[in-house]
């Protein structure tokens, strides 16, 4: 509660938070332990250090991810530590909860300058080391990534037009277009897709999004843009006129109204409620109801019909999968591509390049640091030669243990 008051207008993070909570309370109540009672003198015998053997055993088991209990017991932490920082909350624990040192944690700043960071760690702490694979074809942009090679682009987009479902379709398009996570374009708005094209004068056609346009941005992003050309804008204003999307709105609390989302559900709701609409229903009169949409239907769909689609449609792609937010790392991978095709094209050297792909770039998949931007343009040339360099010395080592080097 204390969270959810500190920052009203930001409570998505809550929910672990939460869980996590509600998980050490079954376990308190399974092992007939009181959550303030440490009284014990011998520290393994008090609830926080009893807790973390219990999270441990479950990741010896297998029943738990290494990651999941690290959060858990974080969290946990987190918990004991606002009560003995708040004297309201009168908790004086008799014994320490944990004992807590100081650790300097080395780092490069986004300047690329080291810094050190002071840490306070505990020792009731889970450790979540995590290791980089050389081969991962994951690119780090706000989670990992995976650029879908053309071929399976071209699978996706053929299993979509044969489920026959024009929303979902026209989701994947957008994110494939513009590179725009999920919230984004789960959250787009009727107002931006009304008008005809022959009133649009200039292509590509800007959607401006963040706080106060009803379209929500990875960390409230501010005065950011979508990028649509003719093609694709001409199919969703297609869409926002059409018989099947008046129906849904007409069943909505909205209407016709401007602001009602571009895509609605069957049922008339929103497949993912923007943080304007959940404030505003927070501070008004009107009752909340439990949860609320967060993108589930689409990444069901994906599950249960896009997926299954391709993998019948090509029997060599028996073990395909993808993400909705792997599009956006698609989008970006594409347009490098396209940068060094048209590079090669015109006989200029894509290094000569590389500082006006990494600014246009940054700026389409609205990047605060230009370093997530590098991870883009690198990619290829990052792959290539470590395919090259395991080539060769695989090689070397064949010949080594064939006997054909000395």
């Amino acid at each position: 509660m204390d969270k959810a008051q500190s920052k009203p207008a930001s409570t998505d993070s809550l929910k672990p938070v939460a869980q996590d909570l509600c998980a050490y309370r079954s376990f308190l109540e399974d092992a007939a332990l009181d959550w303030d009672d440490f009284s014990s003198v011998e520290k393994y015998a008090r609830p926080t250090y009893l807790y973390r053997n219990h999270l441990n055993e479950l990741v010896n088991s297998g029943e738990l991810k290494k990651s999941t209990a690290a959060r858990r017991m974080n969290n946990v932490i987190g918990f004991y530590r606002f009560l003995m920082r708040n004297s309201r909350m009168n908790f004086n624990p008799a014994n320490d909860p944990w004992v807590e040192k100081e650790l300097g944690i080395a780092y490069r700043d986004n300047k690329g300058f080291r810094q050190v960071a002071s840490v306070t760690t505990t020792d009731i702490s889970i450790k979540n080391t995590r290791y980089e694979d050389a081969w991962d074809p994951a690119i780090s942009d706000g989670g990992k990534l995976r650029p879908l090679p053309v071929e399976e682009q071209k699978a996706v987009v053929a299993a979509l037009k044969a489920l026959g479902n024009i929303e979902y379709e026209l989701m994947h398009y957008i994110a494939l277009v513009t590179g725009a996570r999920e919230a984004t374009v789960l959250t787009l708005r009727l107002r931006d897709f009304a008008r005809p094209m022959e009133q649009i004068t200039t292509w590509s056609h800007k959607v401006r999004c963040g706080p106060g346009t009803g379209i929500d941005t990875k960390n409230d992003a501010t005065d950011v843009y979508l990028s649509l050309p003719k093609a694709l804008y001409g199919r969703l204003h297609a869409y926002a006129v059409s018989e099947r999307a008046r129906g849904r709105r007409a069943r909505s609390a909205l209407g016709e109204d401007p602001l009602n989302y571009l895509f609605l559900t069957r049922l008339a709701q929103p497949y993912y409620e923007s943080k304007d609409d959940r404030n505003a229903v927070r501070v008004s009169t009107d009752e909340l109801s439990r949860t609320t949409q967060n993108g589930w239907p689409l990444r069901k769909f994906i599950a249960e019909k896009v997926i299954p689609e391709v993998r019948r449609a090509n029997p060599a792609m028996a073990k395909f999968s993808y993400r909705f937010h792997d599009l956006r790392a698609t989008f970006g991978m594409n347009w490098v591509d396209y940068q060094m095709r048209q590079a090669t094209e015109e006989g200029v050297d894509f290094s000569t390049r590389y500082l006006y792909a990494r600014d246009q770039l940054r700026k389409l998949m609205w990047h605060r640091q230009a370093t997530t931007t590098d991870k883009y343009l690198e990619y290829r040339h990052h792959m290539h030669h470590l395919q090259l360099a395991q080539e060769g010395w695989s090689q070397h080592l064949t010949d080594l243990i064939e006997g054909t080097v000395a």
